[in-house]
Parts: C-alpha cells; sequence; structure tokens
C-alpha cells in the first residue's frame, strides 16, 4: 500500500510478512496465451534460528491456496 518492497527484521522478532496490494497484471496463462490477472507481492522476512525455512515456505503454499480459492474456507 505504502510501496514498501523489502523488510528489515527488527531485533527480537521471529519473522514479518508485509502484503502488497493487488494489481492488474500481464500473464501468460495455463494454455500458452497472455492474458490479465490480479496479482499481489508478499514479503516474509524471518531469522533462521527462529523460524525453519521449510516451514515458512509450507504456510506460503497455503497462504497462496487459500488466497486464490477461498471457498475452502467455508463449510
Amino acid at each position: 500500500m505504502f510501496g514498501v518492497d523489502r523488510l528489515i527484521l527488527p531485533p527480537g522478532t521471529g519473522a514479518i510478512m508485509a502484503v502488497g496490494a493487488s494489481q492488474p497484471t500481464v500473464v501468460a496463462t495455463k494454455d500458452g496465451r497472455i492474458g490479465m490477472k490480479s496479482q499481489m507481492q508478499v514479503n516474509v522476512t524471518a531469522d533462521h534460528r527462529v523460524i525453519y525455512g521449510a516451514d515458512l515456505a509450507s504456510f506460503l503454499q497455503t497462504l497462496a491456496k487459500i488466497i486464490e480459492d477461498p471457498k475452502d474456507l467455508t463449510f
């Protein structure tokens, strides 16, 4: 929202995440064509002495799936 694209982890913090606003972006579609899609940038900075990198990557994959298909959040 404020144009921030990098984060510095404050001392004593395990991880910090920034989520940007979605913007229309030109992308390649699954069938190889060019199309428009709303995309947003998510940045995470973590202290790997506290947060295991593979766990953080798994979290980001799950977050992406939820954002792309939020119906999984409903019962």
